[in-house]
């Protein structure tokens, strides 16, 4: 360099008077290609193309005195020109500065191992723009000398696939030489939090809207850049223009640039595993879905692209059901309106800001698989995490919807949130509002509550069986059909059957079935039905785990009427109805009741645990009580039929006021294999009636042998009573010779006609 500088000076002294160009290309010291050097009387330029092939550098300043590096006037301050070619002139000899060992490793560690994503560095250095624009507008308001620029408070993105370059601009606070080497040079120096704790006590602007606070978001540039030039120039007035380059591996080189636009400038030239993000529409994706909703415009190649406004930042009053649709559809990424919405804001144990919306419909009941979380997560109205699950239970992850939060515990990398325990209290506090959203709009509007929990009552009922800390909650919001309703359009909540429940009722009864014409002919519900107790009907599988998990509502056990836990307010009230008709009926008494009972469980052999007695039952022969789950059954079904457990032994109630059970005695005495095969059918209708049995085509050769034995007497009785009418013509002693063998003949066929029939 030396060596070159006195040449120049040599030749220099020999033309005061007439200027002439040296053409010979050289690398100076500092790497950059000299391809021409004109000297003219006291003054020298260098034109080089190591940046862009059009930009202008004074490489050195001359040791002798006679001559000085020419100095180019400011320029007046332009918009942000749409071109990737620099503008700005580098000028002064290079400021070379050498990263320590240790500081050069952890530079390597944050620029190649603190981000789980490449695409984070757009977030980190958009985060920085803003904040610079925040800083000198700060300095605007109070009335602090600002470097003039005829460009507006914006950040500017620009892109060029040829030349795979990125640039990143904004029109801010800028940096002076000393803040150049102190937020850039040094790593984990933030700039924003040393700007905080200078204004830290002034009452004249909101801070609130800065975003940094480690120092170490630029460095994330260099996960996908090979080389990066920062051109910046403070807005302090009359500041120089500074060029800051390095490749991220140890050192960098500091320059006095001409032609600097307030602010700060970044080209980043892409490596070639990084080439995507020189294309605008991956840019502008990763735009939206990180730094859509910063408080300044970003124009990526001229155009806007931030055009949302952040709707949990303003007044609820003030934001119109059309921009709440809009926000939604961003969100969301679909075409549909919300059901509801809810725009809430608490200070503890955070303060947060937050926007909620319930869509019309979900995904998941067309087979396409579980949905992720429909969450965000901000902090000052950049993105942290998308989608996030720590926030609200699993159970409610088909709202869709905005948290920020300003101070909420971030990791090194704004990635990963680090206090778990405050997340969750945060996470706490925003379910319980949901809730009581859906609870007064349940109120407010019961039909078009009811059409949105048609849509999504599963997952309500999965809150249940899953969330036991919400669960009380959630039963203020399920609804089932009921005996009391007419229409099958209505449904009524638990409030509204405990408000017309019987003074004394205690229990809150239910029936699972597929429908309600089954369950208005279940053989559990005949009982409650006459003596006027409503019942909910429940028809999906999970209702069944859904009652027992809820255990109770407001006090009253939740009671299947298929249990033996009927209340004692029913059984009484059946006792005392039997007694006044005890007269009326034909019933299996004392010791011919212990004998079929035993006589019933020695033929039903494994089948059966018990055999007794109920008065439940008026039209039904038989039921099955205390069973296991249908549905729980079924459920172990589909999962693997192979291990299908065997069906337990049943608890059997009989009706013995029933006709099947009365004429069933009778033919158990004469020994016929039908007593057995009736007996066995009886059984399996009552499996039948509770969902247990597995398959019933098991039943198909009992049942054939039982028809074929109703036909066989059906036709003899027949056949019998047309000689009866015959015989009347014939003699009386030839009928009373076989009266005897005739009249017993007909009792039986009769009686085996009456049991099937």
């Amino acid at each position: 360099k030396m060596k070159h500088s006195r040449r120049l000076t040599k030749l220099a002294k020999q033309a005061r008077s007439r200027s002439f160009t040296v053409c010979k290309p050289r690398t100076n010291s500092n790497g950059l290609n000299i391809q021409s050097v004109s000297v003219a009387p006291r003054q020298y330029h260098t034109t080089r193309s190591s940046f862009a092939d059009k930009d202008t550098v004074i490489d050195a300043e001359l040791p002798d005195t006679d001559f000085t590096a020419s100095q180019t006037s400011t320029p007046t301050p332009q918009a942000p020109a749409t071109s990737t070619e620099d503008v700005e002139t580098v000028t002064g000899s290079a400021d070379k500065h050498e990263f320590k060992a240790e500081t050069r490793r952890l530079l390597e560690i944050v620029a190649r191992s603190l981000y789980t994503d490449k695409e984070v560095f757009i977030r980190e250095l958009i985060s920085n723009a803003s904040d610079a624009l925040s800083k000198v507008n700060y300095r605007q308001l109070t009335n602090q000398g600002v470097e003039p620029s005829s460009a507006e408070l914006e950040i500017s993105i620009q892109t060029d696939e040829k030349r795979d370059l990125l640039i990143i601009q904004d029109f801010g606070i800028g940096m002076t030489k000393q803040e150049l080497v102190e937020n850039i040079g040094t790593i984990a120096h933030s700039g924003t939090k040393q700007f905080f704790k200078q204004m830290e006590n002034s009452k004249e602007q909101d801070l609130a809207t800065l975003i940094g606070q480690f120092g170490v978001g630029f460095y994330s540039v260099f996960v996908v850049a090979k080389q990066v030039r920062l051109y910046t120039k403070s807005a302090v007035p009359g500041s120089p223009g500074y060029c800051w380059v390095s490749d991220g591996h140890g050192s960098y080189q500091i320059y006095e640039a001409d032609n600097v636009q307030r602010g700060t400038k970044i080209v980043i030239e892409l490596d070639n595993e990084a080439k995507e993000f020189a294309k605008p529409q991956n840019v502008e994706n990763i735009i939206k879905k990180h730094s859509n909703f910063v408080g300044f415009p970003i124009r990526l190649n001229g155009e806007k692209l931030n055009t949302l406004r952040p709707l949990w930042q303003v007044s609820r009053d003030s934001i119109t059901e059309e921009e709440h649709k809009k926000f939604y559809q961003f969100l969301s990424h679909s075409y549909d309106s919300p059901i509801y919405h809810l725009h809430f804001a608490a200070d503890a144990p955070l303060s947060i800001r937050s926007v909620f919306y319930v869509p019309e419909q979900h995904s998941e009941k067309y087979g396409m698989g579980r949905m992720e979380p429909g969450v965000n997560l901000f902090s000052k109205k950049i993105l942290v995490k998308s989608k996030i699950k720590e926030l609200l239970p699993d159970w409610l992850r088909f709202i869709k919807g905005v948290v920020d939060c300003e101070d909420i515990p971030l990791h090194l990398s704004r990635e990963h949130l680090q206090d778990t325990e405050l997340i969750k209290r945060l996470g706490g506090v925003l379910t319980g509002r949901i809730l009581r959203m859906f609870r007064d709009e349940s109120r407010k509007d019961p039909k078009k509550y009811l059409k949105f929990w048609r849509e999504f009552n599963q997952f309500f009922k999965e809150g249940i069986c899953t969330d036991a800390k919400w669960k009380e909650e959630l039963g203020q919001l399920i609804r089932f059909d009921s005996s009391s309703l007419e229409s099958e359009a209505e449904l009524t909540s638990l409030d509204e059957y405990i408000a017309r429940a019987k003074p004394t009722q205690n229990e809150i009864y239910y029936l699972c079935a597929p429908s309600k014409q089954i369950a208005l002919m279940s053989p559990y519900y005949e009982v409650f039905k006459k003596k006027g107790y409503e019942v909910l009907f429940l028809y999906a599988s999970i209702d069944d785990f859904v009652m027992s998990t809820l255990g109770e509502y407001s006090g009253k056990k939740l009671t299947s009427i298929e249990s033996s836990d009927v209340s004692d307010d029913v059984k009484k009230e059946d006792e005392a109805n039997t007694k006044d008709d005890s007269t009326s009926k034909k019933e299996l008494k004392g010791e011919d009741l212990t004998e079929f009972l035993k006589w019933m469980k020695t033929t039903l052999g494994e089948k059966v645990s018990v055999v007794k007695t109920t008065n439940r039952l008026e039209s039904f022969p038989a039921v099955i009580e205390d069973h296991e789950s249908a549905n729980m059954r079924k459920m172990m079904k589909y999962i693997d039929p192979t291990k299908m457990p065997k069906l337990p032994r049943q608890r059997l109630d009989i009706n013995p006021k029933h006709p099947i059970i009365l004429r069933l005695d009778e033919l158990r005495r004469t020994q016929s294999p039908l007593a057995g095969w009736v007996a066995d059918q009886v059984f399996d209708d009552a499996l039948i009636a509770v969902g247990l049995m597995d398959d019933p085509r098991a039943m198909l050769p009992r049942l054939n042998q039982i028809l074929e034995a109703a036909l066989t007497g059906a036709s003899k009785s027949s056949s019998s009573s047309s000689s009866s009418s015959s015989s009347n013509t014939e003699s009386s002693s030839s009928t009373n010779n076989n009266n005897s063998e005739a009249g017993k003949e007909k009792k039986s066929e009769a009686l085996e006609a009456d049991v099937v029939v």
